[in-house]
């Protein structure tokens, strides 16, 4: 007589809460490797493989039984959660630098005040994006190349 995933009732089979832990450890993984990552090729090829999986998910699963379904259901709330926690946990870790040597910490992670803001990789962006606009309307004629200048140096100073 064949039980949940398959197997007979003789065979041992593993919970499905370790099935949902391995999935979840996966996720985690793939999350943690996405958040130290600084490409953004990596971030567009992981969205696609998650939209991959997803699809797949949903074409096999009309297929299955009763049982199987809610292993597939608890392996991919599994990998999605851990992804998250992965992601927001590899931003974290890499923000303040836990990783990194005493000695060659910036001083984002030690709380350190000067004139110079220093910017970890993830806050960095929205100052990349403000120079871009002023780069764009100093390239339409908005601003002079002079006015560009103040408003950059204004956005470093911030």
């Amino acid at each position: 007589m064949k039980t949940s995933i398959g197997q007979s009732e003789d065979s041992v089979s593993p919970p499905i809460l370790l099935f949902g832990f391995a999935f979840s450890c996966l996720g985690a993984l793939v999350g943690t490797l996405l958040a130290f990552s600084s490409q953004s090729l990596v971030q567009a090829v992981v969205a696609a493989v998650f939209a991959f999986f997803g699809g797949t998910v949903l074409a096999v699963i009309g297929n299955k039984t009763r049982a199987e379904q809610q292993a597939v259901a608890v392996g991919t709330l599994g990998i999605s959660l851990g992804a998250l926690i992965g992601v927001y946990s590899g931003i974290y870790v890499n923000e303040h630098e836990f990783l990194s040597p005493p000695g060659q910490k910036t001083l984002v992670s030690t709380g350190l005040t000067t004139p110079e803001k220093v910017y970890g990789k993830y806050l960095r962006e929205n100052s990349l994006r403000a120079a871009a606009e002023i780069d764009q309307k100093r390239r339409t004629g908005v601003l002079t190349p002079e006015k560009a200048y103040e408003h950059l140096y204004k956005l470093l100073e911030e």
